[in-house]
């Protein structure tokens, strides 16, 4: 008798405390929107003319550089970026930049060279 009314009121205990926690989870002034916005992408892309953009290789994103000093010297080429990216917008503030070799020959291997 001790157990299951023990095991009640455990439950009942259980069933008030879970709901009040994730309210104050959720609870828009414990948190820091910027912070958790903000996520880290990888990008294989084309630097614009201009510089201060990239078009995704993938999907063909048109993404506006916030630091487009980051770019100079690589305006029009093809490179690996990694940055921070908000969420809901189409800016990006590129942390690391590689240049990518372009293929100007032609692949032997491929199926057009095959018979």
């Amino acid at each position: 008798m001790k157990r299951t009314a023990s095991t009640a009121f455990l439950l009942v205990l259980l069933g008030t405390a879970l709901p009040a926690s994730a309210a104050q989870r959720d609870h828009p002034a414990d948190t820091h929107p910027e912070k958790a916005a903000k996520k880290t992408i990888r990008l294989s892309c084309r630097v614009g003319l201009d510089g201060k953009t990239v078009v995704s290789d993938r999907d063909s994103r048109v993404w506006k550089v916030l630091n487009a000093e980051m770019l100079s010297g690589s305006e029009g080429r093809m490179v690996r970026i990694k940055a921070y990216t908000e969420t809901d917008s189409s800016e990006i503030r590129v942390m690391v930049v590689r240049l990518q070799e372009e293929r100007t020959t032609a692949k032997l291997d491929d199926a057009a060279f095959r018979r």
